[in-house]
């Protein structure tokens, strides 16, 4: 599958651009595969040598596994021995869920999903071998593998910045860059790094996580074309997106080949991208919907909007409260650039909601902001602000780490 992409683009194309240097497709082509059929533990770590692990690993016999080089040693002990009950069954890549509601799963994803989420993104976005697709995401994580595989696919070349830097994301974003993923708090931390417009610019793709209202309105205004994007490790990131071209809007368009419902609030996906199972369970039935963790409505052109997810829910005081729509509106604050509700146990309440933040903005202050755009019972009972938001492998809130705060 891979070798195939690479090989059939010009060899002294450039495939990656980074700090580090340029690596062709020739390059690539002429890189040699590792050894015979097995489990391949790969923990990326941003260099040109991790791209070439990640591009040459998936083969016949062969299955790469993706492990968070920040992984404690017992954890990634740990994923390396759930990732091995997956030896006789299909699978490219084996990815581990963000763990952001409790142990990371592996996911299997095999060649066919891999082709079908290419093609699908490739239709969708325009994408052509003339783009250059900036990526500053984790390369263990799927959000920044899929970049390179819908890059190969195309033919076109990877800006690769090993981390975010502001600075850094800002200045690509002015040269030769057409195409960006970002989630919600960087592309609030571009608008924030300076008052420059930009120019070029074919699609920002915008997902990971809720995005506060009014964020694409000043994004738009600014020459950037951001797109609300869903998607998940289990399949293969991207399978909707806002159409290019399309004005500021919180909703997303199904790619090609992807099938969306809405039962009971619960989002349902079916396609040839969505990955047949989880690490040691039977494979899905290809013709069976993939119930999501999240909530969600199909507005009247099918577009998907998403409202959160469904297994976060805090009842408190009898009353249900949506912790993505709390993060969602004290993230609109402008002096916040990080949120995480949650509930924990509470003797009179059942479950008490809480939030961290990272910001600018005093406790009271931001409780006042709050209360002035929320139900009573979704006011978090407490606020607490912190310098850095705990995060997961996947770059999300580490939801677990922000109970222990309390």
């Amino acid at each position: 599958m891979l070798d195939d992409w690479v090989r059939a683009h010009p060899p002294k194309k450039p495939f990656v651009v980074s700090e580090e240097g340029v690596l062709t497709y020739g390059d690539l082509a002429s890189a040699p595969t590792p050894g015979g059929p097995g489990q391949y533990p790969v923990e990326p770590d941003g260099t040109l040598r991790s791209v070439i692990q990640l591009m040459t690993i998936p083969g016949p016999g062969r299955q790469l596994v993706l492990v968070d080089p920040s992984c404690p040693p017992e954890e990634r002990r740990r994923r390396i021995e759930v990732a091995a009950a997956a030896v006789s069954q299909p699978a490219a890549t084996i990815l581990f869920t963000s763990g952001t509601t409790g142990p990371a799963k592996g996911v299997r994803l095999t060649e066919r999903n891999w082709s079908a989420a290419v093609r699908a993104s490739a239709s969708h976005l325009g994408h052509t071998a003339d783009d250059v697709w900036l990526a500053a995401m984790p390369l263990h994580h799927v959000g920044g593998l899929s970049i390179l595989y819908r890059t190969a696919y195309v033919g076109a070349t990877v800006r690769w910045l090993p981390r975010f830097d502001v600075a850094a994301v800002a200045e690509a974003m002015r040269e030769d860059v057409t195409i960006v993923s970002l989630v919600p708090t960087m592309l609030r931390r571009l608008l924030d790094h300076d008052d420059r417009s930009y120019r070029g610019l074919k699609a920002v793709l915008v997902g990971g996580g809720p995005i506060p209202p009014g964020l694409l309105e000043e994004a738009h205004a600014r020459g950037l074309p951001a797109l609300p994007t869903y998607g998940m490790t289990e399949t293969c990131a991207q399978v909707a997106t806002l159409l290019p071209g399309s004005g500021p809007r919180y909703a997303a368009h199904p790619l090609p080949g992807i099938e969306v419902r809405v039962v009971d609030g619960r989002i349902h996906l079916r396609g040839e991208q969505i990955s047949p199972g989880y690490v040691g369970e039977p494979d899905r039935p290809p013709d069976q919907w993939f119930v999501t963790p999240d909530r969600g409505a199909l507005d009247e052109d099918g577009a998907l909007r998403v409202l959160g997810r469904a297994d976060r829910v805090v009842v408190t005081g009898g009353e249900n409260v949506d912790p993505g729509r709390v993060e969602s509106v004290l993230a609109s604050h402008p002096d916040v650039t990080a949120v995480a509700a949650v509930g924990v146990p509470d003797a009179e309440w059942g479950e008490r909601l809480v939030a961290v933040y990272v910001g600018e903005v005093d406790e009271a202050s931001l409780r006042t902001w709050a209360a002035d755009r929320l139900a009573p019972y979704e006011v978090p009972r407490q606020l607490r602000k912190v310098t850095e938001m705990p995060l997961t492998g996947g770059s999300k809130p580490d939801l677990d780490s922000v109970r222990a705060l309390f």
